[in-house]
């Protein structure tokens, strides 16, 4: 009865029948199948170990995400510093521009009236002109106005106010103009 426990056991589920073309095709598919089932764990533990290598890159770059993110908050109140003086800087420059052109607008038409008429009021905004003048003719004024309307920065003219003051002698005429933007 010893004998009968050390005894090796075979189980074999292949039919005894010889090197027929089913046992053959039979004794292939089990060395394949087994073939497979090798193939297929030794890839999933390899993706397996593969799954920590990422997890532990995902953790790393987490902990630089963290660490550049607090430096970038160190850096945003310096940036916002920045930002502002950088906006300021723009508009000023850019008032900088309208004011220069306004000033060479307003010397030119001054120049243009310099001797002929008396400006009462004289405003430039960014896109209009608004005057108010006074001569002693009519023609002295169309004159002004025809110089007026030929200035290259003017499009539009338009005459909206004329007063005769016969007391004095003078008349007052209000004048708006467009100017190029």
């Amino acid at each position: 009865m010893a004998d009968n426990i050390h005894k090796k056991r075979n189980i074999n589920l292949l039919p005894d029948k010889g090197d027929g073309v089913v046992n053959q095709f039979l004794s292939w598919a089990l060395n394949i199948g087994r073939l497979l089932v090798i193939i297929t764990e030794t890839l999933a533990l390899s993706v397996f170990l593969y799954r920590f290598t990422i997890d532990m890159q995902l953790v790393d770059l987490h902990d630089k995400i963290e660490a550049s993110s607090t430096i970038i908050s160190t850096f945003k109140s310096g940036e916002d510093t920045f930002r502002d003086i950088h906006t300021r800087l723009t508009t000023v420059k850019n008032y900088e521009n309208q004011s220069s052109k306004a000033l060479t607008i307003l010397k030119d038409i001054i120049d243009m009236g310099r001797g002929k008429i008396t400006f009462k009021t004289l405003t430039v905004n960014k896109d209009s002109l608004e005057l108010e003048v006074q001569a002693s003719s009519v023609g002295t004024i169309s004159s002004f106005t025809t110089e007026l309307k030929n200035y290259p920065e003017v499009t539009n003219i338009s005459v909206n106010r004329v007063e005769n003051q016969t007391s004095s002698g003078q008349i007052t005429v209000g004048i708006s103009a467009k100017l190029k933007t």
